[in-house]
């Protein structure tokens, strides 16, 4: 597709600051020009500026307050942003927080980006109370799309439960979220999956879906040991010590570079 503009959205625990990190690293990998814009005024602890090293590493320009006025709102940011969306030589990528409440970030720029192609993706997880049935996901879709003056374009679907997410977990949720698909007339644009579990999936769990394998980036302040919610014996668990280790031993808090 042409779209330059990605949007992500989504509501608390959905884990599209993830998947929109995830999406960012791969399009520089991919040898594209990113740029990623933080609106999340929501959620202090998942954006994806915390990884404003990491993305630069990888040649993504990252839109977000620095330096001491790194937790600043939007305003600082706004003439950056505008100018990304209007560049046709950046694929943009906008980070939206929560959900109505967060989408109204995105509402400034609404009258701009309506006129450059994009899509707006919902990223759902079916195990979060508010979008665990169809029902829940029609009356969020309406709030963020009411709230941010844009249309949502097409669903990702994530279900997860963190380290506890098994193929079956996958499978269920995904399925709640194929069915609002087809109750509201969306398409179901990816299969959001951490990678190793990708490879465990059974060939018709996606619908027809693609399946996006996704890593991990982002972890609260107060999760000091993931491994603790992951079995041992998991690949995840392996990782994610990695993850915390390589945290821990770099410079605030931060993974080296290579």
């Amino acid at each position: 597709m042409g779209e330059r503009i990605r949007i992500f959205v989504g509501a608390y625990g959905s884990g599209k600051t993830e998947v929109a990190l995830n999406w960012a690293f791969s399009r520089a990998a991919a040898g594209e020009r990113v740029a990623i814009a933080d609106l999340d005024l929501v959620n202090p602890f998942f954006r994806s500026r915390e990884l404003r090293g990491e993305l630069e590493a990888a040649g993504v320009a990252v839109l977000a307050p620095e330096g001491e006025l790194a937790q600043a709102d939007l305003p600082i940011v706004v003439p950056a942003v505008r100018g990304a969306i209007e560049n046709p030589d950046v694929h943009l990528i906008l980070d939206v927080g929560g959900d109505d409440a967060g989408a109204r970030a995105l509402a400034r720029f609404a009258p701009f980006v309506s006129k450059v192609p994009h899509q707006l993706y919902m990223v759902l997880n079916d195990r979060r109370p508010w979008t665990g049935h169809v029902e829940g996901i029609g009356a969020t879709i309406a709030r963020v799309q009411q709230s941010a003056r844009l249309p949502v374009t097409a669903l990702i679907s994530n279900p997860n439960l963190g380290g506890e997410t098994t193929p079956a977990v996958i499978k269920a949720g995904h399925q709640t979220v194929l069915d609002a698909g087809r109750e509201f007339d969306l398409p179901v644009a990816y299969l959001a999956v951490m990678g190793e579990l990708a490879e465990q999936l059974l060939p018709d769990t996606a619908g027809g879906v693609p399946v996006m394998p996704i890593q991990r980036h982002l972890f609260p302040p107060w999760y000091e040991d993931p491994t603790r919610f992951a079995p041992p014996r998991d690949q995840r668990s392996r990782v994610m010590r990695e993850q915390i280790r390589a945290r821990q031993a770099a410079p605030l808090g931060r993974p080296k570079q290579n």
